[in-house]
């Protein structure tokens, strides 16, 4: 365990009233009687706005008020007065690393709320209110629901307490509040919109709470550099698509940068499919290190980190794990063995070593850099495997990749940049962009090894995979060398993958990747295409065959980071190549039909969207959409 990543104090918060079912309500109106706030950066204090609450009746607004400021790190707001009417409302504005910010209120029997927006400075789309005076073992459910806008459906969530996600990916009995309550969390909220939200609690021996309060939810700080994406969306079929929202890794480098790159950051956002942003995280605060990208735990939580830092993070931007690497750097890959991020096989195969930790890393001090894979503890981050591949391959091989070339003095000779995992026999699935996929045992052994066969000697020549067609007749030299495709340039029956990434296992233990196609058949970079496209191994013949593919348009193919993946629940595939301020990212869904013999044919795009990233100032920065997702939250 390591350093933390702290939030912003917590101890200053806007009370308001809650309304109890059948009550009589007193509407608010949000009029704002002090200038906007303004938002400090590093620590700085920013000037406090004012919170003003007054109840009454009529038009007079006779009766109490409430005041109160706040000035850490990000402010209060504006002042608020009430008048008579029906159902009320409050509002609440917080900026990253904010406080709770203006409030509005409606009033029945003295019960009172706390509402707190970015509770942990990580996460501006979420909030926690918290039910001052409600007895946790008096609740017997609850709901919470997000007002859709633009025609949208609302964003439902029920909760039992006893549910685990309420327990362990929506745990806030971290906050301090004024006063002890009961604790709702809130997510998929609309960014930079006013946001409607219905809170009903059904109680125990006593009527039900409603609540219907108004949250605005700014994205970015207020005096940052543009960073969100334009999202446009082109199809989707909601009815074929995958549950969830999709995901995307923004990051950002400068320029120019160094050989081995040290992003400056990487945000993540989850749109749906209006392209509507609902959900983000930051970790702004994390050490600078290589691309690195957010995964699933196997309890609902995510896992990311950089450069010596590894984190676990719930729903909300709590982080729940910190745990630090002495010897070695992370670069681009985490995976819990496990998670539902990466199919395992045969879906009924359980791993013994479920839980622990698989990371790509570099060893500090060493000649050569991104070429470990490491197996680490999950609650002590202790490492418990290093996988040396250095040991495994061969790093004098500069068929495809002159290392010096690439990034002069670094030794970069693999660039390992994805993992998955086989649980059916404990072994360890990895892509090197410059060397191709190798399958490794536990003990360190070469199981396979596909890659164009051009350049490769003994020991890892006898572990080569070779191409062969449907009827199991290997294709002729040049296609197995890596010189040529086997058919129809353009959509070939079969092609080794180059500069891939994204190894992962399907259901029937086939193997999809994401293929950039950079440099292809040893060639220009840029020439050819990127394609989604899928292998089935034999391993006992030591045979590998093309089962599926699709090809991505010139515009729509990238030639550096990038991922694909299996859908579970519809059986689709997700594709997203990286893209860059030139040249927009994508996200795709695509159905898909596996014939008798397993052949992949890819059918109709149901989803297909596009992040501009243009906003960046190419004379600084290096943008990119680094991997996507599509995940439920």
């Amino acid at each position: 365990m390591g350093r933390s990543i702290s939030r912003g104090s917590t101890s200053e918060y806007l009370r308001f009233a809650l309304l109890a079912a059948g009550a009589t309500a007193l509407a608010c109106s949000n009029r704002s009687s002090e200038p906007n706030p303004v938002r400090a950066n590093g620590g700085t204090a920013g000037r406090a706005g004012s919170v003003a609450v007054t109840g009454g009746s009529g038009s007079s607004g006779a009766g109490g008020s409430v005041q109160q400021t706040s000035g850490n790190g990000g402010v209060g707001g504006s002042a608020v007065a009430g008048a008579a009417g029906g159902a009320g409302s409050s509002a609440a504005t917080a900026g990253m690393g904010g406080m709770a910010g203006i409030g509005g209120a409606t009033v029945a029997d003295g019960a009172t709320y706390d509402l707190l927006v970015n509770p942990y400075h990580t996460n501006p789309l979420v909030a926690v209110v918290n039910l001052r005076g409600t007895d946790a073992t008096k609740v017997e459910r609850f709901e919470v629901v997000v007002t859709g806008q633009d025609g949208a459906s609302a964003f439902v969530k029920t909760y039992l307490p006893t549910d685990a996600e309420l327990l362990s990916n929506l745990d806030t009995s971290d906050l301090d509040f004024p006063e002890a309550g009961y604790h709702v969390p809130v997510y998929g909220l609309y960014a930079d919109h006013s946001n409607t939200v219905r809170i009903h609690v059904e109680r125990i021996g006593a009527a039900p709470l409603d609540l219907t309060l108004s949250i605005e939810t700014p994205l970015s700080e207020l005096d940052e550099d543009i960073w969100v994406p334009r999202i446009a969306v082109n199809t989707a079929v909601p009815e074929q698509m995958e549950p969830g929202w999709t995901v995307a890794e923004i990051s950002i480098e400068p320029v120019p940068s160094p050989p081995i790159v040290f992003v400056e950051w990487t945000r993540y956002i989850a749109f749906d499919e209006r392209g509507a942003i609902r959900w983000a995280l930051r970790f702004d605060e994390l050490p600078k290190g290589e691309t690195f990208t957010l995964r699933r735990s196997t309890n609902g939580n995510f896992l990311t980190g950089s450069l010596d830092t590894l984190i676990e993070v719930t729903k909300l931007g709590r982080v729940t794990r910190t745990s630090m690497l002495s010897a070695h750097t992370l670069n681009h890959e985490i995976l819990q063995i496990g998670s539902a991020d990466h199919s395992e096989g045969a879906a009924e195969v359980k791993s013994k070593y479920a839980g622990n930790l698989l990371v790509l890393a570099s060893k500090n001090g060493a000649s050569t850099v991104q070429d470990h894979v490491l197996e680490l503890a999950l609650e002590s981050g202790a490492v418990l495997n290093d996988w040396d591949l250095a040991q495994v391959l061969d790093p004098t091989r500069t068929t495809f990749v002159d290392p010096e070339e690439w990034a002069p003095g670094a030794g970069d000779w693999l660039h390992d940049n994805g993992l998955a995992y086989s649980a059916a026999d404990e072994s360890i699935i990895v892509s090197g962009r410059h060397q191709g996929v190798a399958k490794i045992r536990r003990d360190g052994s070469l199981v396979w090894l596909l890659s164009p066969h051009k350049g490769w000697q003994e020991p890892q020549l006898a572990k080569l995979l070779d191409a062969v067609n449907a009827s199991g007749e290997p294709y002729d030299d040049a296609v197995q060398l890596g010189d040529s495709a086997a058919g129809d340039a353009t959509a070939p029956e079969f092609d080794w993958p180059f500069g891939q990434h994204s190894p992962a296992l399907l259901p029937n233990g086939d193997l999809l990747l994401f293929d950039n196609g950079v440099s292809r058949h040893f060639g220009s970079p840029y020439a050819s295409y990127s394609r989604a496209v899928i292998y089935r191994i034999d391993e006992s013949k030591k045979t590998v065959r093309q089962m599926g593919q699709f090809i991505l348009s010139k515009r729509e193919s990238s030639y550096f980071v990038s991922n694909t993946a299996p859908l579970p629940a519809t059986g689709n595939i997700f594709i997203q190549p990286g893209g860059s301020a030139s040249n927009p990212a994508v996200a795709k869904e695509l159905a898909t039909d596996v014939a008798d013999d397993g052949t992949v044919s890819f059918g109709a795009v149901v989803f297909d969207a596009s992040l501009d990233l243009s906003w960046a100032d190419s004379s600084r920065w290096y943008v990119y959409s680094y991997r996507g997702h599509r995940w439920t939250f």
